[in-house]
């Protein structure tokens, strides 16, 4: 229990006083109401070149899409489930996919478009970001920070070679997500608030320092009115080549 709540205090150092705030808030309002909390998190191009990505010896990386993913470790098939692919193949989107063995065991995804903030609710930034979303890296190989690895790929593999730097959110209330982007980067540039309410309704509101990312967020559209989610989503992410080999 001591051990436990040293863990718990070490990792609120790591993410700070006025993020662990926002963590606090986020938690109690989802027993509240339907607000809910986003942190913004952002990485520029010229950051992000110059990281080392740290990806372990023996694992490699590669860029993927949906309908070629390939061989996938039994934790990360569990999470792609076919819904999701497809979404993602019908946005253009594209990951970086963390190979051990020729075997998928972390992704990372990138879009051009609007993802998914909660099930009704999308996100997407403005023109100079790609939308970093859905990390992901198995249970059996947690521990080597592969999803520090996946981002800063990600960014240097795809956002980078096209003038794009990386942005993305995290809910406040998951701590371990929050943890993990601590080893890429101390800074949460801003935090968004969002209330949905009534069939369609939403209020936003964008702490002043997160405008800057053209951060936007919708309610989904009502069943059979998906052509009106694929007017606002930008053109796929162009092709990327080559792989990388540690």
């Amino acid at each position: 229990m001591i051990m436990r709540a040293r863990a718990s205090l070490h990792g609120f150092r790591q993410i700070g006083p006025l993020m662990t705030l926002w963590f606090l808030l986020d938690t109690l309002l989802g027993y509240l109401t339907r607000a809910r909390i986003l942190a913004l998190i952002v990485h520029e191009a010229d950051a992000l070149a110059a990281l080392d990505p740290m990806l372990p010896a023996g694992f490699t990386a590669d860029v993927r899409t949906p309908d070629a993913m390939g061989n996938l470790s039994a934790a990360c098939a569990a999470e792609l489930r076919q819904d999701f692919l497809d979404e993602a193949s019908n946005t253009g989107d594209r990951c970086i996919a963390i190979l051990e063995d020729d075997r998928v065991v972390s992704f990372q995804w990138l879009s051009a478009g609007l993802t998914r903030a909660y099930e009704d609710i999308w996100i997407g930034f403005g023109p100079r970001y790609l939308n970093g979303y859905n990390s992901f890296t198995a249970p059996s190989h947690r521990g080597k920070h592969l999803n520090r690895s996946g981002v800063v790929l990600a960014a240097q593999m795809l956002a980078v070679p096209n003038g794009k730097g990386l942005a993305g959110f995290i809910r406040a209330s998951n701590r371990k997500s929050l943890l993990a982007h601590a080893r890429v980067s101390p800074n949460f540039p801003g935090i968004v608030l969002v209330w949905p309410y009534g069939r369609q309704g939403l209020h936003v509101y964008v702490s002043p320092a997160g405008r800057y990312t053209g951060v936007k967020l919708v309610r989904r559209p009502a069943p059979g009115a998906s052509t009106v989610a694929a007017a606002r989503v930008p053109p796929s992410i162009p092709k990327s080549a080559g792989s990388l080999q540690r």
